[in-house]
């Protein structure tokens, strides 16, 4: 696959994103012991956690919780064997949170937010048809200022308790997922979007997430029960 600057190239040579995106060679998904390639990296490299999706027209969420979404390889191998569509859980406890671009005006958007800082462009983003997703390492200290937040028109952000698709699963109507720099690092996100997005976690009390895999269940919930019985 063509590098993210082709597709910038593409881009100032007056392309759409569209027809950019038409321009790079068509995506072949690879794959570890039956785990899609990208699934298995980022499960192994940046302990994300992920879920089944079915392959149904809706494509619904599975009977699994996002709770038990998890990067475990063991796991993902097991559910892979009924070749699903693959679900990124975003927040703290994959260490990821996105910034999800639609179309036009979604693009428009972020071009007017970011001024002339483009670090974003030095991070993991991907495509599907027209909505980018760009992927940021989870701020220490900080929490979402309210799930699913809209920073703009077009722009949302997704944290704890969200999810979406990720490379090589396709959307409803058949337009796959590919990643536009498969090689780059998940970067800290700019000044500008944190303040947007995110208020210090001490500005209010934030719900206790749930831990989402069962192996520390029950560990979770002693420390809970001895927090609320320690005098």
């Amino acid at each position: 696959m063509k590098s993210a600057q082709a597709f910038v190239e593409a881009l100032e040579l007056g392309l759409s994103p569209i027809a950019a995106l038409h321009s790079l060679p068509d995506y072949k998904p690879r794959y570890i012991q039956r785990v899609p390639a990208e699934i298995h990296r980022a499960a192994l490299r940046n302990g994300w956690r992920f879920l089944p999706v079915s392959s149904s027209k809706h494509l619904a969420v599975t009977q699994a919780s996002p709770y038990e979404a998890t990067d475990n390889l063991q796991q993902l191998r097991s559910w892979a064997r009924e070749s699903p569509h693959w679900a990124l859980v975003t927040g703290p406890d994959s260490g990821v949170f996105v910034l999800e671009v639609g179309g036009g005006e979604g693009l428009a958007s972020l071009l007017d937010l970011c001024g002339d800082d483009w670090s974003w462009l030095d991070t993991l983003r991907s495509v599907a048809g027209e909505k980018r997703c760009i992927f940021f390492a989870w701020p220490d200290g900080r929490r979402l200022i309210s799930k699913g937040h809209k920073i703009g028109e077009g722009l949302s952000v997704l944290g704890e308790g969200d999810w979406l698709l990720v490379p090589p699963s396709c959307e409803p109507h058949g337009t796959q997922h590919i990643y536009l720099n498969p090689g780059a690092d998940v970067i800290a996100a700019p000044a500008w979007l944190l303040d947007r997005a995110f208020e210090p976690a001490d500005t209010a009390n934030p719900s206790r997430p749930f831990p989402p895999c069962s192996s520390v269940r029950a560990a979770w919930s002693s420390a809970v029960l001895a927090e609320a019985t320690h005098d």
